[in-house]
């Protein structure tokens, strides 16, 4: 029987839309030899799993999903900041943005063994990307001025022309009509977005926006609104006011190094390195820096964010223990294992709290790395991280070892044991049963 995968990838997001919202990395993405290592790890544990009975509730594929992909997003999340072998953490830059809120660093071409020294880029952003405008005329929320019948109204863009009809009823207001045609507009999908704005005078008017950024002078704009050669009755356009364009679309225009641009969008690339969007124009004499962070920079950083993502981690499964308790199990191995890592983290400012997670004083931590580097303290904070990832890569790969289950048969340690690897794969049979 063939699968169609786009059924299989709806029944896995059924789940996992309760649990977190899932994105792509580019560290799922596997070459043959890993991909072995896992059949093979698989192969092992199976060996040794012993026959048991399970409850198949909706519950339980629930929590199976999610922590097998709460491990999953910690060890991408590590990938992310230097390596999943730990013993290369911190040997890679960093690259970044000294004002997010203004322009956010969204990608960098730079690899781990890049040596070449490309200094820090100074950004300047003069004005923003904006779309076309229609803001019509400001009306009283509860009057009305058309009289009820069937109109239409008329949308030329850049690629085609729209008629679009509605009805007015017995008793609709300005407003009632206004958001009407505010739905009609947004269901569309014309490339517009229509919203209604209302004032602390009990008014309200229709604003129309292009999606599409950038200056079209010349070209007559994005697109026009009319509805003198409609179907059905006009004079709607103008009495609501929304044919006359109330902001033109601007190009971006910003300055790199002094040297300025300009870009129908707000996502650029600075220096062929670095990819850029632009939030909001920069304060004056307050450029924004662009590069890559001094290496004391990116092993605080990335100290930072790796015991941020191994704190998700733990709370996410300790918020299981009262649905399946044998949760309780694996909290408090990673809580006393990594005692042993973390008693020796004083001088990095690390410390471990009553429920397993971890806090840092950022402030040591920062003096730390930045005064010697702390050799001694990062190869334990390194080991450290290669235990909680071996914890979760076992994790992902048998899910259902803290499941609360019934052992029907434990494997005779005289014979030979046979690989059974539907067992630790159980929840994905799970999968399979709910839709087929």
């Amino acid at each position: 029987m063939a699968i169609n995968s786009a059924v299989l990838d709806n029944v896995y997001n059924y789940y996992h839309s309760d649990i977190a919202p899932k994105t792509s990395s580019r560290f799922d993405s596997h070459n043959k030899k890993a991909l072995k290592a896992v059949y093979k790890s698989i192969i092992n544990i199976s060996k040794d799993e012993p026959v048991f009975l399970m409850d198949r509730s909706k519950e339980l594929e629930n929590y199976t999903i999610s922590m097998k992909e709460s491990a999953h997003k910690f060890r991408n999340d590590v990938a992310s900041f230097g390596s999943t072998d730990a013993s290369l953490l911190f040997s890679g830059k960093m690259a970044f943005s000294s004002d997010p809120d203004t322009a956010e660093l969204t990608r960098s071409k730079l690899s781990a063994d890049d040596t070449e020294d490309i200094g820090t880029y100074s950004l300047e952003i003069k004005q923003l990307a904006t779309g076309q405008e229609n803001t019509g005329k400001f009306l009283d929320k509860q009057d009305s001025g058309l009289r009820p019948g069937n109109y239409s109204f008329d949308i030329a863009t850049k690629a085609t022309a729209y008629e679009l009809q509605f009805v007015i009823s017995q008793g609709d207001t300005n407003y009632d009509i206004q958001r009407r045609m505010a739905k009609l507009i947004n269901n569309f999908n014309l490339g517009l977005s229509a919203e209604v704005m209302e004032n602390d005078r009990g008014e309200s008017a229709l604003s129309i926006r292009s999606n599409t950024l950038g200056s079209h002078a010349g070209e007559g704009g994005t697109f026009n609104i009319s509805d003198e050669e409609t179907s059905q009755n006009s004079g709607i356009v103008d009495y609501f006011g929304i044919r006359n364009t109330t902001a033109e679309g601007h190009d971006a225009i910003y300055s790199v190094n002094g040297e300025e641009f300009s870009s129908p969008v707000n996502e650029i690339t600075v220096g062929d390195r670095f990819n850029v969007t632009l939030k909001k124009p920069s304060e004056p004499d307050a450029p924004v820096a662009i590069g890559i962070k001094p290496d004391y920079e990116s092993v605080r950083d990335s100290i930072m964010s790796i015991t941020d993502s191994y704190n998700e981690f733990i709370n996410k499964a300790a918020g299981y223990i009262d649905v399946q308790p044998r949760t309780n199990l694996f909290v408090s191995d990673m809580k006393m294992s990594s005692m042993f890592y973390i008693s020796k983290l004083d001088k990095l400012g690390i410390s471990q709290n009553e429920d397993g997670t971890l806090s840092v004083d950022e402030e040591k931590l920062s003096e730390a790395v930045k005064e010697d580097g702390a050799p001694d303290e990062l190869e334990t904070f390194k080991d450290f991280t290669r235990f909680a990832l071996r914890k979760a890569e076992d994790l992902q790969l048998n899910p259902m070892d803290y499941v609360d289950k019934r052992i029907v048969a434990y494997k005779n340690p005289q014979t030979e044991h046979f690989a059974t690897p539907y067992i630790t794969s159980a929840y994905s049979g799970m999968l399979f049963n709910s839709y087929m």
